[in-house]
């Protein structure tokens, strides 16, 4: 079996890797820093050394970045059954006090990046019919609060791709 964690390095995404690891997946991770990539590949290696772990430092912000790590997946696996997009950042701000360019850099980061990444990992898992995908979407993607400015804005539409990835893959058993 084989999962892809983006944002893997630090909280949800850290625990959710150990939970893999420890039920033998294979692991394709992703974050910005390289040597908290593996620092982290060190731990699960001693987790769990019949595992694949492959490693890639990204900006998943960069859309070419966030492409070319999925190229880098397919490079090494025919199928994979789990996609996690987890990578994420979070300012708090009201809308009309914010820094400006808040709103671009969340949408990059928290719905461009999972949007790119599912592209272009999905006609694996339509092949295959099976798989896998979880978006992380925070209770800001449907219950707006104060100070959640363009954070609560990108998860909303987090929340609006993964209801249409659903019903468009529901024919592929995705």
């Amino acid at each position: 079996m084989n999962a892809i964690i983006t944002g893997a390095t630090k909280g949800i995404g850290k625990a959710i890797a150990i939970a893999f690891c420890k039920e033998g997946y294979n692991l394709a991770l992703c974050s910005r820093t390289l040597s908290d990539l593996e620092s982290f590949k060190a731990e699960l290696t001693k987790i769990n050394p019949n595992i694949d772990i492959f490693i890639m430092s990204v900006d998943v912000s960069q859309k070419s970045e966030i492409i070319a790590f999925g190229d880098f997946v397919k490079s090494k696996w025919s199928t994979i059954d789990i996609l996690v997009n987890n990578a994420g950042v979070f300012l708090p701000g009201e809308i009309t006090k914010e820094a400006d360019g808040n709103l671009e850099m969340m949408i990059e980061t928290n719905l461009y990046s999972a949007y790119h990444l599912s592209r272009s990992i999905i006609p694996i898992m339509q092949t295959t019919k099976s798989g896998h995908i979880f978006n992380m979407c925070s209770i800001a993607s449907f219950m707006a609060y104060p100070n959640g400015g363009s954070y609560s804005i990108s998860k909303f539409a987090m929340l609006g791709m993964s209801k249409v990835l659903r019903e468009e893959l529901k024919p592929h058993n995705i």
